[in-house]
């Protein structure tokens, strides 16, 4: 099964961030935008791993989160990665809560590794993906409304809890199915 570590954006933000993604849909480009329900901060892609591994994964994971404290996490501002030259992302960034998360990757990093997944290679930089660029044609409309479009803040959410994600690709796109929830500690 196809896994991955994330924070799920709370139901109230989505609609503000479904506004955000029908402004930029209004130029036509040719980008995959994520369905609203799917919208996530991932901490870890964890890949393809055999379900006989889900329990020792499952246990590792509670004890990664364990002790860390709930955090308020608010987005604001659009960007695209790579940030210069054609953009393959387009998403919106973590105004506060970017220390908090890091924290969070990096425990669940440190507390994996036993189990033989990799550190994260590159440094976390906290973003909402709101879609990926189909084709590297066609993007200056994109990239016009992207230069002249100040969106603040789009809102805040309270983390409460860390997800184990399945992943199940299908032509549609992504179908994601919350494996387990792991609250955060009510205490900082």
């Amino acid at each position: 099964m196809r896994l991955f570590i994330a924070i799920n954006v709370d139901s109230a933000l989505r609609a503000p961030l479904a506004a955000v993604q029908a402004t930029l849909k209004s130029t036509a480009t040719p980008v995959s935008w994520v369905k609203p329900e799917n919208l996530h901060f991932t901490l870890k892609f964890l890949g393809e791993v055999p379900e006989s591994r889900l329990p020792a994964l499952q246990e590792t994971f509670r004890s990664s989160v364990a002790g860390i404290g709930r955090f308020i996490l608010s987005l604001a501002g659009l960007g695209t990665f790579p940030p210069r030259g054609r953009p393959r992302v387009v998403w919106v960034g973590v105004e506060h809560g970017v220390d908090e998360m890091r924290t969070l990757q990096g425990r669940i990093d440190e507390t994996l590794l036993p189990l033989g997944f990799a550190r994260e290679t590159r440094p976390l930089h906290p973003h909402l993906t709101l879609g990926r660029v189909r084709y590297v044609g066609r993007l200056d409309a994109l990239l016009t409304v992207l230069r002249v479009t100040e969106i603040g803040r789009v809102g805040q959410m309270h983390v409460r809890c860390v997800d184990l994600m399945r992943s199940a690709l299908h032509p549609a796109g992504a179908v994601y199915t919350r494996v387990e929830s792991v609250p955060l500690s009510e205490e900082n």
